[in-house]
């Protein structure tokens, strides 16, 4: 929120080097949501199968 207050008050070029940085990080936070929202492969049990290696703490 203070980021978009911030972006009203500041005038001209500030402005047009804010509004792309807004942009980038818009997208950057739609890719985020996409690859979390994406089905894990590794968990269809496929030949690629995760395996876990217990280490014993003393």
């Amino acid at each position: 929120m203070l980021a978009v207050i911030a972006y009203v008050a500041v005038p001209g070029e500030r402005r047009k080097k804010a509004a792309v940085h807004f942009r980038r990080a818009g997208f950057e936070a739609l890719k985020g949501v996409a690859a979390l929202a994406r089905p894990d492969a590794a968990g269809k049990g496929g030949p690629e199968e995760v395996r876990r290696e217990r280490i014993e703490v003393e």
